[in-house]
């Protein structure tokens, strides 16, 4: 690195520093908040824990490649809430992909579920579970409950029942995941008025620093996962160049929230994905990008990568040094 961009470098916030210059958080915004949504979904584990025949219940939410358990009945069993599972290992990715029943006393009788290995770990001898999808059909995580013993007697009408209970539950999910994407819109808009760049009039390192802070209460809330892209133009030589590569990068990322870092670095926010896509709009950034003729480098990390957004943030930011560094290409 030359001393001019190591001089440029010093110049602006670190990423700690960026998000410490906003407001400060109360203590109390580190845990998860006790919303409605997770108060309904408790009492409805534990009426089917009592009342069902299966002992354990837990409703989760689909969090990119892993269930996210919001409410659990009994946590001894291993299944926590906060604690995410590999959707790929659940009973419940079979159900929902039509692999096996609904309700299913004796899972031995199924082989897709028997050889599931979140069955093999619980030592599930029975099971029953249903998925939780928004008003356009899209799966919105799964609520499910199993016993660890045999000779389960399940009770008449369960499957009505915990149907019942996960489409008034999917009702509230879906709310929440409403409610986030619009909070996100007037984050952005509150963060464009107050800290903007001049020349790209998108937020500045500073207000990206804001957004951080903002994105983190709602990973920490509920439990969605986000990604942060940093991409390097390498040298712009114009403030016409710099628009030019305003207008791709934002174009490329039509979904995200994209702030101007440094003089040659832009970041962009992606709630709600999986590394398969983030790692897609990476490439397609980078390859928009050099298609518009400029030297560029992109990086990614994500929000279970570190303890909080400001240190994905600064992972991210390494990745992008070593790659810029190696000369990485597609």
């Amino acid at each position: 690195m030359s001393m001019v961009e190591l001089a440029a470098r010093s110049a602006v916030p670190s990423p700690r520093t960026a998000v410490a210059r906003t407001s400060a958080r109360r203590p109390s915004e580190r845990y998860a908040a006790d919303t409605s949504l997770r108060r309904s979904a408790r009492q409805a584990v534990e009426a089917l824990a009592a009342s069902s025949g299966l002992t354990t219940w837990y409703l989760g939410r689909i969090d990119g490649l892993a269930m996210l358990p919001l409410a659990v009945s009994d946590e001894a069993t291993g299944v926590v809430a906060g604690r995410r599972i590999p959707w790929s290992d659940t009973v419940c990715r079979r159900m929902v992909n039509g692999l096996g029943p609904a309700v299913a006393p004796d899972i031995t009788l199924v082989p897709n579920y028997v050889r599931a290995p979140s069955a093999i770990a619980l030592g599930m001898t029975a099971y029953a579970g249903t998925a939780l999808r928004d008003g356009d059909g899209r799966l919105l995580g799964a609520m499910a409950g199993w016993n660890s013993r045999p000779g389960t007697v399940v009770q008449p009408g369960l499957e009505l029942l915990m149907t019942a209970f996960a489409e008034l539950l999917s009702q509230a999910l879906a709310a929440e995941v409403a409610a986030d994407a619009a909070q996100r819109a007037a984050d952005r808009a509150s963060v464009r008025r107050d800290a903007t760049d001049r020349v790209t009039e998108l937020s500045s390192r500073v207000g990206w620093g804001a957004l951080l802070q903002q994105e983190d209460r709602r990973t920490v809330e509920r439990g969605v996962p986000v990604a942060l892209l940093v991409v390097d133009l390498g040298r712009v030589r114009s403030s016409s160049r710099l628009q030019k590569a305003t207008e791709t990068v934002v174009r490329a990322l039509p979904d995200a929230t994209v702030s101007r870092l440094t003089a040659r670095q832009f970041g962009a926010i992606l709630p709600d994905v999986d590394p398969e896509e983030v790692e897609a709009s990476e490439r397609g950034l980078t390859t928009a990008l050099r298609a518009a003729g400029f030297d560029a480098t992109g990086a990614w990390a994500a929000s279970g990568e570190a303890d909080d957004l400001s240190a994905v943030w600064t992972l991210a930011e390494q990745r992008l040094y070593r790659a810029r560094r190696d000369g990485a290409r597609p």
